[in-house]
């Protein structure tokens, strides 16, 4: 098991994510309307502005400055975006089961895990991870806001959109980081003769 950390590097596809990204940052905000009279909690203001904020900002700065060699350090901010979905796991107040946060942390760690295999070239492929983000945000869409938005389910409160859309944005986000990976054109792992 070899790992070379410069293997991949984001094509000129990245710049679709980025703008999926920066969607997610703008709805980072916009999800404290469900959350108003929580807002001197620091957990509340970690896991919904700050942690999402930063994995955000670092995500679309390696992917503007440090792509062509180093999407590697694309592993930071997927570890700080899933640490602030473990944070709003924890303080949900529908009080799911000791089951559900479980299995959901477990799946949340994998997602950083599997992410870090592929970056660093243990996982040669880059599609599991497209995979794995375009199944959930495919269910999402089609088993969770369409009945909504086609009037077969009630309506939802405007945080509640704002938290799904921002779900949804970094879902894309990562898809389309995913998605834009390639692997580099020589085994030293420069890209000379990559294009942007």
């Amino acid at each position: 098991m070899k790992i070379n950390i410069h293997a991949f590097w984001l094509d000129r596809r990245r710049l679709p994510a980025i703008v999926s990204m920066i969607a997610f940052a703008f709805c980072v905000p916009m999800q404290i309307l469900g959350y108003a009279a929580q807002l001197t909690d620091l957990t509340v203001v970690l896991a919904l502005v700050f942690l999402p904020a930063l994995s955000a900002v670092l995500m679309i700065l390696v992917a503007v400055f440090f792509g062509r060699n180093n999407a590697w350090l694309s592993v930071f901010a997927v570890f700080i975006g899933v640490l602030g979905f473990i944070f709003k796991l924890i303080m949900d107040p529908r009080g799911e089961s000791l089951l559900h946060h479980t299995s959901a942390i477990v799946l949340y760690i994998g997602i950083v895990g599997l992410w870090a295999l592929t970056v660093f070239y243990i996982i040669r492929t880059k599609w599991v991870l497209v995979i794995l983000f375009l199944i959930p945000l495919l269910k999402h869409l089609l088993l969770d806001d369409l009945p909504v938005l086609i009037g077969r389910q009630a309506p939802v409160p405007a945080s509640m959109w704002m938290k799904e859309l921002s779900m949804l944005s970094f879902m894309l986000a990562l898809s389309l980081f995913a998605l834009s990976l390639e692997k580099q054109q020589n085994a030293g792992g420069t890209c000379h003769d990559c294009k942007l």
